[in-house]
């Protein structure tokens, strides 16, 4: 699935990308069920969250905190390449901007297509790192990112989660 990204990258390199596959998906698509594949989109069904649908709240606490902590590189991304299709006939919205999804980047002129697939990588491996930062081994943190969207119990609790951590947050800035 990552070998489509940029193939020089290391496996090291490759996998880290799978954790900001989610991150994309779920921040830029909300808390839908549909998962970008270079393919096309994957919707997941009950059979795809119910390999582990058992979330540790330690988990939930861990995953909430990486989503928050993508939301300011993924603007970041997202406006740098917005920059970048100032002026073109491209609209952001028509590109797949996951980490696995950059083969859609073709259909760009070439003297952008290298940029935006180096702020995409750049961007993936910031996620997967802020992943690690809070201990959520990145294969658990796709899992999550594939169950939360069928499981309503879950999404609550991540919501909640995001909720008391945002609040922590601003309590603690006082």
């Amino acid at each position: 699935m990552i070998h489509l990204l940029i193939h020089p990258l290391s496996a090291h390199r490759r996998t880290a990308l799978a954790a900001a596959i989610a991150s994309l998906a779920v921040l830029a698509g909300g808390a839908g069920i549909s998962i970008p594949t270079a393919t096309g989109n994957v919707t997941l069904g009950s059979a795809a969250w119910a390999q582990n649908s058992s979330v540790s709240s330690e988990e939930v606490t861990a995953y909430a905190a990486s989503i928050l902590e993508m939301e300011a590189p993924r603007n970041e991304a997202l406006s740098q390449i917005k920059t970048l299709l100032t002026g073109t006939s491209y609209d952001i919205s028509s590109i797949d901007l996951s980490c696995t999804g950059t083969a859609n980047l073709n259909q760009l002129p070439r003297n952008l297509r290298g940029d935006i697939r180096t702020i995409i990588v750049n961007y993936c491996n910031r996620a997967s790192d802020i992943v690690e930062t809070h201990r959520l081994p990145r294969q658990r943190f796709n899992q999550i990112t594939a169950t939360y969207p069928q499981d309503q119990a879950l999404a609550e609790q991540i919501r909640a989660a995001m909720i008391q951590l945002q609040q922590q947050s601003v309590n603690g800035a006082k």
